[in-house]
């Protein structure tokens, strides 16, 4: 089973990474291949354990945003509000609300589907995977994250529907053609 988490509270501007949440889901479900859509959860102090109901062997999705030459942080907002102020987490802090907000010390697996422009997550992605073995007791934890840009699941040319790339020319308009799966830009963090 796939699921998604939002690590964001309502407090914290989570609304558009909901969106993004539903929107995957919801297409999903609508591939021909009959898989089923993922579960969408959020970081909520109310009831502070959400993700409790996964497995180990789930593949938990954490989406948020990236900003290029910015690695340490991911973020609540694909574009910074008018008085500047973006709620964000570092890889300490996300490692702390995954533990509190329930996943089991033997969860496996977590892939940081997170935005980032600029190819610089590895950094991020390497300290987020330390933190949970060393810090939070996740000693078989595999982090995999994606060093381009990354959307929601669409619709490709083959019928079915695949989480995908995308890539910016230099000027930060998106390019169209190539398109690519987000799995091919898809790292493990050794």
């Amino acid at each position: 089973m796939n699921y998604l988490f939002v690590p964001f509270t309502s407090e914290e501007s989570n609304n558009e990474l909901l969106s993004m949440g539903t929107l995957w889901a919801s297409q999903v479900a609508k591939d021909p291949r009959g898989r089923e859509p993922p579960k969408l959860l959020f970081y909520n102090t109310k009831h502070m354990k959400p993700l409790n109901i996964i497995n180990n062997d789930d593949t938990l999705y954490v989406i948020a945003h990236g900003y290029e030459g910015i690695s340490d942080y991911i973020f609540s907002l694909s574009t910074p509000p008018a008085n500047g102020l973006i709620p964000a987490l570092t890889a300490g802090e996300l490692s702390a609300r995954l533990k509190v907000a329930g996943l089991n010390a033997n969860h496996r697996r977590v892939k940081l589907y997170v935005c980032n422009s600029g190819g610089e997550f590895s950094e991020f992605a390497t300290s987020f995977k330390s933190k949970m073995r060393d810090s939070m007791g996740y000693p078989n934890i595999d982090v995999y994250y994606y060093n381009s840009s990354v959307s929601v699941p669409k619709e490709f040319a083959d019928g079915n529907y695949h989480k995908d790339g995308v890539l910016f020319d230099a000027q930060g308009n998106v390019v169209l053609t190539p398109r690519f799966r987000a799995s091919e830009a898809r790292q493990r963090v050794p």
